[in-house]
């Protein structure tokens, strides 16, 4: 192994081993070991003294690029940052992967075709998850039918704090050179699928690299880091006084309103989001109230009424996106369910994605006073309330003192008859 590639090793292998002393387990760490830096071990070249033979990327002393065998490299898409060989990943940020490639073999070898490459191909591997502390590869490859050797491959590494799913940014593989195919987008199918997108530096010459730095270039595209999340916010009213809150109190046979507000507080899409609620004993769906917001329809409609039969599939969001979704329904009069004094009942609201289900539900406490019953809720004392009171205690106590100067007038009356 050469000396560069031992120095490639070393960046990846000590941070690892600084975490592994910490006591915690990467669990892709036996593949990374598998896959680290650049392969298949090949003859070496340089700047001064190409290839007498076509192969690729293989000198050691690139002007601008170092080693050419370390061509996957990454950074932040739109800085002006210096390409790496790792980085950091954090949720809703674009980063660029760049691969570059170099048929090695001498310019002079090119008028007899002994120097150029046929059916040049660059295919990429980008990993669809990310755990949370984990670490993955991004691998580059370079490949010819007739260079030796026939393919050359690269990673470079993510890591992330947070589990991300890593997501190619459409149309955004493009190939750069000096040559007429400069700027033109490769096919995303291709690029990643078996056997690689092919590559030119001629815009009607695909898959032909000749030898020589003149017609090396490079590949970018970009990934985004998407980390699915979403909310669910259920709340009640009464009847049109859209004073929502997390419980309430009211009285048998009232009419609440009921909300459910969702909101996808991710950076990915979520497709055919479901809302499902379970009307407790006692509470009666109104037929017909079901009205729904989204940012399809800000005024909103009436929707099917399967909210509590199957749920109902409330549509397709973007990041950031949100819709409400608000219904009725009735309390019973029966004195079985509401007796005297307080019963508390819950009303509970489930929303599943892709990505996983949350609920959420709201307290109702129904209150039925037959008299003699202790109050349900003492009232605020602010100042209007203690002046209030104040009156009302003075007027029991000369209440009190007319009274017992009263029964004092009749015991004095009754024995004077005497």
């Amino acid at each position: 192994m050469k000396k560069q590639q031992y120095k490639k090793m070393e960046r990846i292998a000590l941070p690892i081993l600084a975490v592994l002393s910490l006591g915690i387990f990467f669990p892709s760490m036996q593949a990374l070991a598998l896959d680290t830096a650049w392969g298949p071990e090949r003859e070496t070249f340089t700047w001064e003294k190409p290839a007498s033979y076509r192969t690729f990327n293989s000198m050691t002393n690139n002007p601008g690029l170092g080693d050419e065998r370390n061509f996957v490299r990454v950074r932040e898409a739109g800085s002006n940052a210096t390409y790496a060989d790792n980085i950091n990943v954090e949720p809703g940020k674009e980063y660029e992967i760049y691969i570059y490639y170099h048929n090695n073999a001498a310019g002079n070898l090119n008028k007899e075709g002994k120097g150029i490459a046929e059916n040049v191909r660059v295919k990429t591997a980008l990993p669809e998850k990310i755990s949370a502390g984990q670490v993955a590869a991004v691998r580059g490859e370079i490949r010819s039918t007739n260079a030796n050797p026939t393919m050359v491959y690269d990673v470079t590494y993510l890591t992330a704090k947070d589990t991300v799913y890593m997501r190619y940014v459409p149309n955004s593989a493009v190939l750069h050179n000096t040559g007429t195919a400069n700027g033109s987008i490769l096919d995303a199918n291709a690029l990643f699928g078996e056997d690689g997108a092919k590559i030119a530096y001629w815009a009607d010459s695909w898959g032909i690299i000749p030898g020589c730095n003149e017609y090396a270039g490079y590949i970018t595209y970009r990934v985004k880091a998407d980390k699915p999340n979403f909310t669910m916010d259920k709340k009640v009213s009464k009847d049109q006084q859209n004073n929502w809150a997390d419980e309430i109190v009211v009285a048998p046979g009232e009419v609440l309103d009921f909300q459910i507000v969702y909101k996808n507080t991710g950076t990915t899409d979520q497709k055919s989001v479901t809302v499902y609620d379970q009307m407790p004993t006692g509470l009666q769906y109104v037929e017909g109230t079901t009205f729904m917001k989204t940012p399809a329809n800000g005024n909103g409609n009436f929707v099917t009424d399967k909210l509590f039969n199957g749920g109902i599939v409330i549509g397709d969001y973007r990041a950031g996106e949100t819709a409400t979704l608000t219904y009725k329904a009735k309390l019973s009069e029966d004195e079985t369910i509401f007796p005297c004094g307080n019963t508390e009942i819950y009303n509970n609201s489930s929303l599943a994605t892709v990505n996983g289900t949350i609920y959420d539900k709201t307290k109702i406490t129904v209150h039925r006073d037959c008299g003699g019953d202790t109050p349900l809720e003492i009232p605020e004392t602010g100042p209007a309330e203690v002046v209030l009171a104040v009156v009302v205690v003075s007027g029991i106590g000369i209440g009190v003192a007319y009274w017992i100067r009263s029964k004092m007038m009749v015991d004095k009356i009754v024995n004077n008859k005497k």
